[in-house]
């Protein structure tokens, strides 16, 4: 296995031997033979492990376990504490996507400020095979077909060339120690679910259909490839640019094969979904002047054309919000907030809610500003930049200018629509609860 690990490294063009590497490393099977591997191939590498207190003691467990891997093979050992469940009841989103939302800008952080080249993840082929069903039974495109990716920006998965069982069998042989997570056996994830009750039929149709996707995971790949090739043969006669104006020609798209794919390919680009590009495509024969809009473009229909346009930038003016208002209208909308007898769980990244007793009226509603900084839920109070916080979560550039933070007393409580702090979080001592709607 360590010989089709390192083909598939310098097939796949992941790294050079002299990058230096960041593990993430939870213990399990899979992260614990990447680690071993990586040790064989004489890699330089550091491990980073996130201790989500989830599972009481045996987080606690798989801590100690991972210090100890770090100090085996005499590397580097990255450990970072979260409350990921705080940070799903305020988000309102499921416990698995908030440890996400968590790990990943903390791995790119160690990254960035340790001077790894890549971060490493254990991905393997049965998790390929897991993600593509995910996004179609969710409703995907070409991108969710190809599923994860060998290597995307810092990030390279280079066990993707492995099944679970080629990891099994490398673990047994080399003897190696392990922590098992017992919530991988639970049916209550909407993976588990797949990895348990779906793939085993799939399996018993073709005892290689992990590698039978993995191999379409390609082809899809070099099939945006092309579509992104024959766009760029086509462009001249479809698309002008004029400025920060773009128009696109309806009529000679209507000429091409297959437009709506070309159209999709090229509004990706503005953040238009491809639900909006059929609507859009449906509609190319309305009336001149009808409106479209993606986060930060709208798109017009002006005689035959389409224009799309840059969301204008709006004013930056700053809100004091008095406690008895209970409401304002601002640049970006409206904000509510009034004190609740208890939280309610909702799955709206519009709604916060705080320990009132924390907060200190008049509160400050204003854009973000280069240097501010907060303390994000489940980091346990450590601080990050307002910008590098929105890098990480992959807002839009168009986006980011209409960002804005509700402050106290010259604090940050609240990147509206996104993350509250910590320091304004809702514990066992809250005796008043504020709640901020955002709409």
């Amino acid at each position: 296995m360590l010989h089709a690990f390192i083909s598939f490294i310098s097939e796949k063009q992941l790294f050079t031997p002299a990058g230096r590497l960041l593990l993430t490393v939870s213990g399990g099977i899979d992260s614990v033979v990447l680690a071993e591997l990586c040790h064989q191939a004489g890699f330089s590498f550091g491990i980073a492990h996130c201790n989500f207190q989830l599972r009481g003691e045996d987080s606690e467990g798989d801590e100690v376990f991972v210090r100890q891997l770090a100090q085996k093979y005499q590397v580097e050992c990255h450990v970072q504490r979260f409350d990921a469940k705080a940070l799903a009841k305020t988000e309102g989103i499921s416990t698995q996507m908030a440890a996400r939302e968590l790990r990943y800008p903390w791995f790119e952080e160690i990254r960035r400020e340790n001077n790894y080249d890549y971060i490493l993840t254990a991905h393997h082929q049965d998790d390929l095979l897991e993600t593509m069903l995910l996004n179609l039974t969710r409703g995907t495109g070409l991108a969710g077909l190809h599923g994860i990716l060998p290597k995307k920006d810092f990030l390279v998965r280079p066990l993707l060339f492995a099944t679970r069982n080629d990891i099994m069998t490398f673990l047994s042989q080399h003897q190696l120690a392990w922590r098992e997570d017992s919530s991988n056996a639970s049916v209550d994830y909407v993976r588990n679910r797949l990895r348990h009750d779906v793939i085993p039929i799939l399996r018993e149709l073709n005892p290689k259909v992990s590698a039978a996707a993995a191999q379409l995971a390609e082809r899809v790949k070099a099939t945006e490839n092309i579509l992104a090739e024959s766009s760029k043969n086509i462009e001249a006669e479809i698309i002008q640019m004029e400025g920060s104006n773009v128009w696109l020609n309806i009529e000679a798209l209507e000429h091409h094969i297959e437009p709506v794919e070309y159209l999709a390919h090229w509004l990706n680009n503005f953040d238009f979904s491809y639900g909006q590009v059929k609507h859009i495509w449906a509609n190319r024969k309305g009336q001149t002047g009808k409106r479209f809009f993606s986060p930060t473009y709208s798109l017009t229909l002006d005689r035959g054309k389409w224009l799309v346009h840059p969301i204008t930038k709006r004013n930056n003016i700053t809100y004091q919000l008095q406690e008895n208002d209970k409401e304002i209208v601002y640049a970006q909308g409206c904000l509510e907030w009034g004190v609740v007898g208890e939280y309610i769980f909702e799955r709206n990244p519009g709604v916060a809610y705080f320990d009132a007793d924390r907060l200190t009226f008049p509160l400050t509603l204003r854009p973000w500003q280069v240097g501010d900084w907060f303390c994000p839920l489940g980091m346990a109070g450590k601080r990050k930049k307002v910008s590098d916080f929105l890098v990480d979560t992959k807002v839009p550039r168009g986006v980011k200018d209409q960002v804005y933070v509700l402050e106290s007393s010259g604090k940050i409580a609240w990147i509206v629509g996104f993350r509250t702090d910590e320091r304004f979080k809702i514990t066992e001592k809250t005796k008043n609860i504020l709640n901020f709607k955002s709409s």
